[in-house]
């Protein structure tokens, strides 16, 4: 379980131990930001400034959650509940306990990152320590409660860091589909209370908080190192909807598009509302609104949406889809640094009413070219609440 540290005014924060060797992960720094946001974080191999190397200072702190959350609807609860409550059936006492949690443990709730299980441990279980039969029991929840490609996407993700392991050196080693990754469960599964399906590691969080007919899948962390590789005789490529998606859209705005969509407040060398930002205060917004695009384009901008949103059941994601569209003249999209597929820095966002999606080229250490991040937010139903603050 995670070590907690009791810090000046007696809050209680989670620190994470220092990373010697990792595939370049950190999160949110802007030439704009914080000291501690900036000069805490620069993981090895990018991430904040000097990269290649130093140490994590990722916290997690309590926060202030209700179970408001402004849902679309359409959850498969009903179907979830069961697969969660035939996976707890599985584990042991002292397991069941390990996995188990509050609903109302904000702070353990909170606690994801893009970094590994070896710079900052997850809450739960690691799916290594669990046999079997437990792992496919886990692992049936994810498929009952994603989508195809977003329990494929997961399955990709770790299976790229089986890929960095096999790497071997400097930023590869530890890495793997079962070391790295952990599912925690929050409150009793029910189809009428609410409760919270944690699983989440290296470049994977996936928060799914079910409350009746309502189902938030945000915070939601998708990333990949490399961005695409082949195992076994099988080409990957974890993150080529998001990705594929975000560079067609920037790359058809005009000149006058593009210049209109540049974010001026500051350059971006990872995400902004990355792990631990959960103060629910969102930058202000800048860029192109999507109102000024033309209906192509605006396709193109749902394209994207579809991308993150899909990775959910099918019917909450089509009416999750059917509110993002709807506030789709709210809603503004914008770049930084680069927009291109392989350049270093490319920082590409989404911000509506609702929305919020990041994505950037960051750098990597373990391979010789960049590799994603990306996450998506809902301002109003993150952690399925409407009210968050720290």
């Amino acid at each position: 379980m995670r070590k907690y540290t009791l810090i000046a005014g007696g809050a209680l924060v989670a620190t994470a131990m220092t990373v010697t060797a990792c595939s370049s992960d950190s999160t949110s720094s802007t030439s704009t930001a914080s000291a501690s946001a900036s000069e805490g974080f620069g993981g090895p191999g990018g991430g904040g400034p000097g990269g290649g190397g130093g140490g994590v200072g990722q916290t997690f702190t309590a926060v202030d959650l209700d179970t408001d959350g402004v849902s679309a609807g359409s959850a498969n609860t009903a179907a979830v509940v069961p697969v969660v409550e035939a996976f707890l059936a599985t584990l042991d006492a002292d397991t069941a306990d390990t996995v188990s949690y509050d609903f109302d443990d904000t702070q353990a709730r909170t606690t994801w990152s893009n970094f590994p299980q070896t710079a900052v441990p997850r809450e739960g279980v690691v799916l290594g320590d669990l046999t079997e039969e437990q792992q496919q029991a886990a692992l049936a929840i994810l498929t009952t409660a994603l989508s195809t490609a977003g329990a494929t996407q997961d399955q990709d993700i770790q299976t790229a860091d089986d890929y960095l392991n096999s790497l071997g050196g400097q930023g590869a080693d530890g890495f793997g589909s079962l070391v790295d990754y952990s599912i925690a469960i929050y409150g009793t599964p029910s189809t009428t209370e609410p409760f919270t399906v944690q699983f989440g590691g290296h470049h994977l969080a996936r928060n799914l908080t079910y409350n009746g007919d309502s189902v938030s899948q945000t915070p939601q962390f998708v990333g990949t190192e490399p961005t695409t590789f082949t195992a076994d005789g099988t080409e990957y490529e974890p993150l080529e909807a998001e990705s594929t998606a975000f560079f067609s859209l920037f790359d058809g705005l005009t000149d006058d598009q593009r210049t209109a969509a540049e974010i001026t407040s500051g350059t971006f060398d990872d995400l902004v509302m990355g792990p631990g930002m959960d103060n629910g205060q969102f930058p202000e917004t800048e860029g192109l609104a999507v109102s000024e695009l033309d209906a192509d384009q605006q396709q193109e901008v749902l394209a994207v949406l579809q991308a993150y949103v899909g990775d959910l059941s099918t019917e909450a994601a089509q009416a999750t889809m059917a509110q993002y569209t709807a506030e789709l003249d709210q809603t503004t999209i914008g770049w930084s640094n680069n927009t291109g597929p392989t350049d270093e820095n490319s920082y590409l966002r989404i911000d509506g009413p609702s929305v919020w999606i990041e994505f950037i080229n960051t750098r990597s250490q373990s391979t010789p070219d960049i590799h994603y991040h990306s996450v998506y937010r809902d301002k109003n139903n993150d952690y399925g609440s409407s009210n968050i603050a720290g």
